[in-house]
């Protein structure tokens, strides 16, 4: 996907995303990141969340569930 799109930031930061981006990829949770001077938006889905958890030391104390694995 190579569209630009515009988006306004409203009120206390509220930014609305396109409304296809919105049903492209079917959830209501996002996350966003910082990467120099990009801001990152993507889907938080099961595989995002279990990315986020491996991926982040922060979350290690999470390792020792053995019902997430």
């Amino acid at each position: 996907m190579n569209e630009i799109y515009p988006l306004s930031m409203y009120g206390q930061g509220v930014i609305t995303l396109p409304k296809a981006w919105r049903e492209q990829w079917g959830v209501s949770q996002f996350i966003a990141r910082v990467k120099g001077r990009q801001l990152i938006i993507e889907p938080l889905d099961q595989e995002t969340s279990l990315k986020l958890i491996t991926d982040n030391p922060s979350f290690d104390f999470l390792k020792d569930e053995p019902d997430l694995y």
